[in-house]
């Protein structure tokens, strides 16, 4: 892997938890058809549960109708926004169940917002009916939910976010270098409030115990040091840049200290582990897969969104071919991972 290592949270727990999975995730996968085998990994990397589909579709609506209606300072009739979600909701399920994903002359930006693909379509997993009508119904609460959530101060997070200076959702095109890592995040929304930068991570989780504080703190260590890279610019303070993690779910915001220790911290932690990543690729364009050691987890790797095409080079010689692998796929029920 010639240049930087690009680094992410993601990748790095991908790394700790089984090395095949990183190579599939962050080496192999890639949208273009001109490699069957890196198509196909790729859709297994963007494949979802209904779990986690439910909180993509949010996220989705978030940067693609309530966020710019804010901006545009329209009136916003959540009922009304809630049966828009769905209706996206129902979009994507169709272009799932007709794996139009797999279709090489349909591109993914031409399938825009309605690009989804989830397990149940391409492993062949069993739904019902009462799960899918469920998950709409979670999609649309979390959207009527919305104005009765409110900031730590108590102020409605509605109101906070027609108060800001600006608001860019799904920014993904921020970039700073440390050391031999390129940290790239995807922020759900960077808001400018009283001209000082507030970070918003949306999350669809029932989980009380979920803490995503890392992924903030890489978000505000990149807010921070490309600030620095505009010295025509006054720095920010630490305390200038505020995180938020924004549970949709629960209606709770959750503030996470940005603070030089902090930072520090993860700027280690990114030093060291990209060292790791460095030796694993040997700066290869494409490193052997034969160079990635599998895990001993059981469970991790039932759970894998790799298993099936992994299981599957591993049984041939790690040889790759489309109809061979569907068939593969289908005698060995995958969809029971």
């Amino acid at each position: 892997m010639a240049g930087k290592v690009k680094w992410s949270y993601t990748a790095i727990n991908t790394l700790r938890e089984c090395n095949r999975k990183y190579y599939f995730s962050q080496v192999l996968a890639t949208f273009g058809r001109t490699i069957p085998l890196r198509r196909k990994v790729y859709e297994l990397k963007s494949m979802q549960d209904i779990l986690r589909w439910q909180g993509s579709v949010i996220d989705k609506f978030m940067e693609i109708t309530i966020i710019p209606m804010i901006t545009a300072k329209q009136p916003l009739d959540f009922d009304a926004l809630a049966l828009q979600a769905v209706e996206l909701a129902k979009k994507q399920f169709d272009y799932s169940s007709l794996a139009v994903y797999t279709d090489p002359f349909v591109s993914k930006k031409e399938a825009g917002p309605e690009f989804c693909i989830l397990d149940i379509h391409e492993l062949g997993k069993s739904w019902t009916d009462q799960q899918i009508a469920e998950a709409y119904a979670v999609i649309a609460a979390a959207v009527q939910r919305l104005p009765e959530i409110q900031m730590p101060d108590g102020q409605p997070l509605m109101e906070f976010l027609k108060a800001c200076n600006s608001l860019s959702p799904n920014v993904n095109n921020w970039k700073v270098d440390i050391e031999e890592a390129a940290v790239k995040p995807q922020i759900d929304l960077l808001a400018m409030h009283n001209w000082k930068p507030v970070v918003m991570d949306w999350k669809l989780s029932g989980s009380y115990t979920s803490d995503y504080h890392r992924q903030l703190v890489i978000i505000g260590l990149v807010v921070y040091l490309k600030r620095l890279s505009t010295p025509e610019k006054k720095n920010y303070a630490f305390e200038d840049i505020r995180l938020y993690e924004v549970n949709l779910l629960k209606g709770v915001v959750k503030e996470h200290a940005f603070t030089e220790e902090r930072m520090n911290q993860m700027i280690d932690e990114i030093n060291l582990t990209s060292q790791d990543i460095l030796l694993l690729t040997k700066n290869a364009a494409i490193p052997d897969i034969d160079d990635f050691e599998m895990t001993d987890n059981e469970n991790s790797c039932r759970m894998c969104n790799y298993r099936s095409v992994c299981s599957y080079l591993l049984l041939n010689n790690n040889q790759y071919d489309e109809k061979s692998y569907s068939e593969f796929v289908q005698a060995n029920q995958f969809a029971g991972a």
